[in-house]
Order: C-alpha cells, then structure tokens, then sequence
C-alpha cells in the first residue's frame, strides 16, 4: 500500500493559541516519521478573486504574506516540489496533486493541518469519492473555530468515512 500525507494549510493566518502547538506537533511528526510515506504534499490557501470564497461568498481575506506564509517551524521541510497554493476548499482539487496521487499510485492519504471543519473535510470528502482512504490524524488537525466545530467534524468523518487516528 503506497500512502501519502497532505498537511493543509499550515499558514501564519491560521496561528492561534490553540493552532501553535498543532504546528509543533507537526513539525515533530515529519521529522521523525515522513519516511512513512511515499510522497509528502503541503498546501497554502491563498484567496483570490477567481476562487469561490472570493467570487461566491465575497470574503476577500488571505490574499498574501504574512497570512500566505508557511509556519516557521515547517519551512525547512517544504520546497518548490512539495509547496503548493490554493483558492479552494479541498487540496485534492489541486492539479499537481491529484496528478502526484494518480502518478504515484498512492491509495491511503494521511492529512493533518487547518481546518478541520473546512479545507480537512473537503478534502477527506473528496479523496474517499477519488477511491482514495482518507485517515485522519485527528491529534495533528484543529479549527480556528475551536473545539466546537472540531470536534463536529472529526464527528462527521468518522461517521461518513471512518477513518480517524493518532499519529502516534
């Protein structure tokens, strides 16, 4: 089985009290278990006039740096290869990264990152509608909106999809 991991959005916009120790975490975890996957994808959502939540909700946020700006603590881990942005929800619907998953044949995705009840979801619903397992690590993810809508869709997953775990 080849798996990969997507680690959405782990952007200074997003950093919160809460979200800080989230990106620790992460940073730990790649360091000492990215040799478990074959390949290792980082996304920025980076808002624009042609994507939806501009055009459609007229939220005109997250345009550029310091908002687009990897956290400091995973900058040495992304590159031009790994890196890449996005207007839209799901990270699946990025080209290179679709393209990445078909390429290499990967069929069991780890994700973590922000938000948990937004880009998380939208891209856990996506792979499993690809043939794709999605899983969950539900101890690497969070929301800016709090436990609250954390915790719903952590919910929603494991009803929907099933597949929620520890990275340990």
């Amino acid at each position: 089985m080849k798996k990969a991991l997507i680690v959405i959005d782990v952007q200074k916009y997003f950093l919160t009290n809460e979200t800080k120790d989230i990106v620790k975490k992460i940073q730990k975890f790649l360091l000492e278990k990215s040799d478990q996957y074959d390949q290792i994808y980082f996304t920025i959502f980076k808002n624009d006039p042609t994507g939806p939540l501009w055009k459609i909700a007229g939220w005109e946020g997250i345009t550029n740096s310091p908002d687009t700006d990897i956290c400091e603590e995973l900058q040495e881990l992304v590159n031009d290869n790994n890196l890449f942005y996005k207007n839209i929800l799901s990270a699946v619907k990025v080209p290179e990264i679709t393209k990445g998953l078909k390429d290499n044949t990967i069929n069991e995705v780890h994700l973590c990152g922000f938000d948990t009840d937004c880009c998380v979801l939208a891209t856990t619903y996506d792979l499993f509608d690809q043939n794709i397992k999605p899983v969950i690590l539900e101890n690497l993810t969070y929301s800016t909106s709090k436990d609250n809508l954390h915790n719903a869709a952590i919910k929603m997953i494991k009803r929907n999809v099933g597949f929620v775990q520890d990275s340990e």
